[in-house]
């Protein structure tokens, strides 16, 4: 499959999630949702060892844009955003990751706002995104990794059947790059795998 041009997606819906493309009109929600959660995200994610200003946000979330307006290109993460159903409440963020447009394989990830952890979004995100990639983009892989000690990341992946596939030993530093730890593999390889979901997706100009 060929990517020559830019993904089109305007947004992927469930009954209680909507997952659309980073915009720079969410700085604010998405400001205050790392402010809210900067606790937990320090202790897992490398970005977070300082809290962003509300301007380092917008140059994010502006980097971002430009990204959706290319062509996906291997490594390079299009920033997704989890929203309600409504758009309007901030519940985490994700992204489309490509490992390999060629196959295709895609890595996601995620955070939650801690406001709204514990509720079940973020797996039922995950479980939609994988099926966006699966059926629009027609991947043959999507993975998502932790470090060994997430627990909690490590359920997320688990309740939606991506199997898990090894521990990598000594594969990466802890957020705070202060010791070498192991990271969890996780993926799938079918969409027929993951639990039962009602899900939709758009793109622009459909």
């Amino acid at each position: 499959m060929i990517f020559a041009t830019p993904i089109k997606l305007e947004s992927i819906t469930t009954e209680r999630v909507l997952i659309r493309p980073a915009r720079v009109t969410d700085a604010k929600l998405m400001h205050d949702a790392m402010k809210d959660s900067y606790k937990v995200l320090k202790k897992w994610m490398p970005w977070a060892q300082s809290l962003a200003s509300l301007r380092d946000t917008i140059a994010y979330l502006e980097d971002g844009e430009r990204l959706w307006s290319s062509a996906p290109k291997d490594t390079v993460e299009l920033p997704l955003q989890i929203m309600d159903a409504k758009d309007k409440i901030y519940l985490g963020a994700t992204g489309i990751k490509p490992e390999n447009l060629t196959v295709p394989c895609f890595e996601i990830g995620y955070w939650v706002n801690q406001k709204h952890s514990g509720k079940g979004f973020i797996s039922e995100a995950m479980n939609a995104l994988t099926r966006y990639l699966f059926k629009a983009h027609h991947a043959k892989r999507v993975e998502i990794n932790c470090e060994e000690a997430n627990i909690k990341s490590a359920k997320v992946v688990e309740r939606i059947n991506f199997q898990f596939e090894a521990n990598l030993k000594n594969k990466r530093l802890t957020a705070d790059s202060r010791n070498v730890t192991n990271s969890l593999i996780y993926a799938c390889a079918d969409m027929n795998d993951l639990p039962p979901l009602e899900w939709s997706y758009k793109h622009e100009d459909e």
